[in-house]
């Protein structure tokens, strides 16, 4: 009993269910974990992001990722966003936007520094994450929290992707799942494409990103990462990029250069937003 005391004192504390916006009678929910030894205060916060196509998938998953950010000294918050076929794009990417504001709006109550914000995703996840590094608020005046930036100061992206105009770079059997997220056939989505393709806004005030990348992702080609790397060269964004031989769409715990891969996209987050 004594020792699980001491367990409970020690655990971070978080807050679960934490509803961000409402759209409709959907309410949108993010889980906010707390650090016991914040890097600073106030304290830098980054927003986790999961995968899943942008058709399924849930912030639970990525709840290792939000723990190991705040045991890093990070207010991690993992979010929900809505997904695909029910809504369309870019539905995604306004929540995970939203997301970012409210923690901005928030930043008094929540102890968080909101010059001093990153996004770490994963596929779907770090497709959205770019976007936070490199796209403001569409909306210019939005619903949420319209006086708040949802630029974020630093991305990890793992296996996202980055041009969806380039469909050789994807597998065929992927096109019924652009179709739901798009809301029309590929051929007819051309607008929509290039909107969804992270890519197209990148400029030289791109946040700093980290880049993990397997070389043999049978979803995401590796081209797409490379692209993404040759426009930040281009334009002069700050980033680093780990390509790993053998490595598919995951990052596999039995494979110690993936593990520390991703132990330095969290240093890369610390560097960037300490």
């Amino acid at each position: 009993m004594m020792l699980a005391s001491i367990l409970l004192l020690i655990a971070p504390k978080i807050d679960l269910d934490v509803v961000y916006a409402k759209v409709g009678t959907d309410e949108l929910k993010m889980d906010v974990y707390y650090p016991e030894k914040p890097l600073r205060k106030p304290t830098p916060a980054v927003l986790v992001i999961h995968g899943g196509a942008w058709v399924s998938g849930k912030r639970q998953d990525v709840a290792i990722t939000a723990k190991a950010l705040a045991d890093r000294g990070f207010i991690a918050a993992s979010v929900s966003y809505r997904l695909a076929p029910k809504s369309k794009w870019p539905a995604m990417l306004d929540d995970c936007q939203t997301a970012v504001r409210y923690l901005r709006a928030n930043s008094a109550k929540m102890g968080i520094d909101k010059a001093r914000l990153g996004a770490i995703g994963y596929s779907a996840g770090g497709h959205l994450s770019l976007f936070l590094g490199a796209r403001e608020t569409r909306d210019p005046k939005p619903a949420e929290f319209g006086a708040e930036s949802s630029r974020v100061q630093a991305v990890a992206n793992f296996f996202g992707p980055t041009d969806l105009t380039l469909e050789s770079d994807y597998p065929k059997n992927l096109d019924p799942v652009f179709q739901m997220v798009l809301g029309k056939p590929r051929a007819q989505a051309a607008t929509e494409i290039k909107d969804a393709s992270p890519l197209y806004f990148v400029t030289k005030s791109t946040a700093p990103t980290f880049i993990y990348q397997g070389l043999a992702d049978p979803l995401v080609n590796p081209n797409q990462s490379r692209i993404l790397e040759k426009k930040f060269k281009e334009v002069g964004v700050v980033y680093s990029a780990t390509y790993l031989e053998g490595v598919g769409h995951d990052v596999p715990v039995s494979n110690k250069a993936a593990v520390d891969a991703h132990q330095k996209a969290v240093e890369w987050l610390v560097t960037h937003l300490k």
